[in-house]
């Protein structure tokens, strides 16, 4: 998947696509991501493949989650030990902890991490890492850093700690829901069940959950990057949150600002209904449901129609944000250390 980037502030970490490889016998999965940054004038710098296989002095670290599931770091950091590598394993750890309890699924599978150490970080690239297609794998996930930076604690890089506390429990969420046989999700090239407001709705509450556990500071962040205090006072969010297809042409804010709606559509639900009962409602249903129904689920139990259901999510939107804030204030007083801790 290939991410155009205007300007160079900003990088995403989602882009990921994985497909067979039929035509090598050792390795069948490809991940490949791909970032393409954009100069001022709309010029592409230029693009570095990242290959590991042809990385010198690339190492395996291997981390128990338990119930056989495995993390597996690939790196080319000599040091990473030193540098706080077990500080990313506890973090990848408390991840599926906290999603399990949230969400009352199970994690199956284990995550494989790429970290891959430059001296300078390139503006673009595209990353390609093959792996057997037996591997147990739940999320395969490329972190860049810079030679020297601190992969835990204070000074750690932003992409990291954004990838370990928000990208990761966010698809974590997706794989729990995945298990859920009569939820529809949508597939690319077939017409939209718009179910993706329920499920991306719940997977932001589990990420930034996560994050709020872990550094409310962060979540701050988080938070005002989804606009999540006004995002729902726009009607043209409002009319789309609801039909929000896995296939758009919507502008990169747009996209984010849905994300924002969705989660705040299902923290109203949540706060009815529990997220871990209401995930366990629909594993019990034995009806398909696309969204449509989840909606008419929502309505009937917050008692309004949709309308008024988007009204109480912008009431809860600015809520979280004061909410937050003094969270924030009180736990990290201005002067008190670094917020991007891990």
């Amino acid at each position: 998947m290939k991410w155009l980037i205007p300007g160079i502030l900003f990088f995403s970490m989602l882009a990921t696509n994985v497909s067979a490889d039929i035509s090598d016998p050792s390795y069948d999965v490809i991940f490949a991501q791909e970032v393409l940054a954009l100069g001022p004038d709309g010029t592409p710098y230029p693009s570095t493949t990242i290959t590991p296989e042809k990385i010198a002095g690339m190492q395996h670290y291997l981390f128990d989650l338990g119930r056989g599931r495995q993390l597996v770091i690939e790196t080319n950091i000599r040091n990473a030990e030193a540098r706080g590598l077990f500080g990313v394993a506890d973090a990848v750890k408390r991840c599926y902890q906290y999603v399990e309890t949230a969400s009352g699924g199970a994690l199956k599978k284990g995550v494989l991490l790429y970290l891959i150490e430059f001296d300078e970080l390139p503006l673009s690239y595209a990353f390609e890492a093959s792996y057997p297609a037996e591997a147990n794998w739940s999320e395969v996930r490329l972190a860049l850093v810079r030679t020297g930076e601190p992969l835990a604690g204070p000074g750690a890089p932003i992409e990291l700690t954004d990838l370990l506390y928000d990208t990761l429990p966010h698809e974590l969420g997706h794989d729990i829901l995945g298990e859920l046989p009569a939820l529809r999700h949508d597939i690319d090239g077939h017409p939209s069940y718009y179910t993706r407001w329920f499920i991306d709705g719940i997977c932001e509450l589990l990420a930034k959950g996560f994050a709020r556990q872990e550094n409310p500071q962060l979540l701050q962040r988080l938070l005002a990057m989804r606009n999540i205090d006004s995002v729902m006072a726009q009607a043209r969010i409002r009319d789309q949150v609801f039909v929000w297809e896995q296939n758009n042409s919507h502008a990169m804010n747009v996209e984010s600002d849905l994300y924002g709606a969705a989660m705040l559509l299902m923290k109203v639900w949540t706060e009815r209904v529990p997220l871990d009962v209401l995930v366990g409602q629909i594993r019990a249903q034995d009806t398909p449901l696309d969204g449509y129904a989840l909606r008419a689920m929502l309505e009937a139990v917050v008692g309004c129609n949709a309308d008024r259901v988007c009204q109480r999510a912008e009431l809860a939107g600015k809520r979280m944000t004061r909410e937050n804030a003094l969270t924030s204030r009180l736990e990290h007083p201005p002067g008190g250390g670094d917020s991007n801790t891990l």
